[in-house]
């Protein structure tokens, strides 16, 4: 497994993916809302003819937006696609191993980076979670 991670920015903190889940980053685009759709849901979105369930990262995590959001990064796992609305893209960097521990289901761990506490985003757990509601 790489230890590549696109970080990104939701709610004034930063967040990392692995780049084994990551398919691309995106800009924002055109959403549909979807009546009944859980709360960090923000709709959908058509990107080259796949349909893909825009998810608000801030709301999943449990955080205030802080910003626009102007980018949605593709993540794919055990088949499944959605797109993470996000407010910018920090970049692509290797990361060590988390080594905080966090009390989310949604979050690895933590990693201080370069002074800055980066949460490493669980993507299976957070589609189960945005699955479930």
């Amino acid at each position: 497994m790489s230890d590549l991670h696109v970080r990104v920015c939701v709610g004034g903190e930063e967040y990392a993916l692995a780049v084994s889940d990551v398919l691309e980053v995106a800009e924002l685009g055109a959403i549909t809302p979807v009546p009944g759709a859980p709360a960090s849901v923000l709709g959908v979105r058509n990107l080259r003819g796949n349909v893909l369930p825009v998810v608000d990262l801030a709301a999943a995590m449990g955080l205030e937006r802080a910003g626009a959001t102007e980018r949605v990064v593709v993540v794919e796992q055990d088949g499944r696609r959605a797109a993470f609305a996000v407010s910018a893209v920090v970049g692509v960097d290797s990361m060590p191993p988390a080594t905080e521990e966090v009390l989310s289901r949604n979050l690895c761990g933590g990693v201080l980076v370069d002074g800055t506490l980066v949460g490493v985003v669980n993507v299976k757990a957070l589609l189960d979670s945005v699955q479930e509601t």
